[in-house]
């Protein structure tokens, strides 16, 4: 009792408290810490258009429409697509990237055996905000959506499922167009490295020409498509060299 009237007089001594106590709030607000990488993926994978009829139509439209218009206005000129033959699948298709043509540019260069069954890593928040977007590139080129930036994990985990059910996947190893020779990423080997599957190297050449960044078709132009040496991920290779030897083997 006399600690508490003791205390009383120490309260009267030191005066009220003049701010008063916020009370606990009902619901607590979230707060955010940085933009939600996946936010901008609004249409999830088409897996559908994979499907035996969808990928036979696709075949079709990519034969008689898509691949003679990249030819037209591209002009390519293609090195070592026959060496595919006697390179082991599943693998990871990896060109630079300086363009949008890229993609068809690589796929008319392909050998049928390896075409149909190469899925493409597009970037979520170009070609999955929208469902118009997601299905017209799942039916013309045969994407899943690949999330960049902080979501990496989740677009990688999504390759390596493909890579185990016998896919090939191609993905950018710059991750972006136009980002040049300084612009490589540790992704495409850190995915090699974990499914154990090799790297197919790609050289493309002119493209930026025909369709450089931000400016849609430009003009015709020669272009070039160079197939490299496989490389094989080696026991205890860390993701850095595996990238130095991809960026070796595309810009050589």
């Amino acid at each position: 009792m006399k600690f508490a009237s003791g205390g009383r007089r120490l309260e009267k001594l030191a005066g009220s408290n003049p701010t008063r106590r916020e009370s606990t709030p009902r619901k607590w607000r979230t707060v955010s810490a940085g933009k939600d990488p996946w936010a901008e993926r609004g249409v999830e994978d088409q897996a559908w258009l994979r499907e035996p009829r969808p990928a036979l139509l696709r075949e079709i439209a990519q034969q008689t429409l898509l691949f003679p218009a990249t030819k037209l206005v591209s002009q390519p000129t293609v090195v070592g697509a026959e060496d595919l033959i006697h390179a082991p699948q599943p693998a990871i298709l990896a060109p630079n990237h300086e363009s949008d043509i890229d993609t068809p540019l690589v796929l008319l260069s392909l050998p049928h055996s390896w075409r149909s069954r190469t899925v493409v890593g597009a970037a979520s928040d170009r070609f999955y905000r929208k469902r118009g977007y997601a299905l017209a590139s799942g039916f013309w080129i045969n994407t899943f959506p690949f999330d960049r930036g902080g979501g990496q994990r989740r677009g990688l985990a999504a390759a390596a499922a493909h890579l185990r059910d016998g896919r090939n996947v191609m993905l950018f190893p710059q991750g972006t167009r136009g980002a040049g020779p300084d612009g490589y990423r540790h992704g495409v080997s850190e995915l090699a490295l974990t499914a154990g599957v090799p790297i197919i190297p790609v050289h493309i050449e002119g493209s930026a020409l025909v369709m450089p960044k931000g400016r849609g078709l430009n003009r015709r132009a020669r272009t070039t498509v160079t197939f490299a040496r496989p490389l094989h991920p080696r026991p205890g290779e860390t993701p850095a060299e595996l990238t130095q030897r991809l960026h070796d083997a595309i810009e050589a």
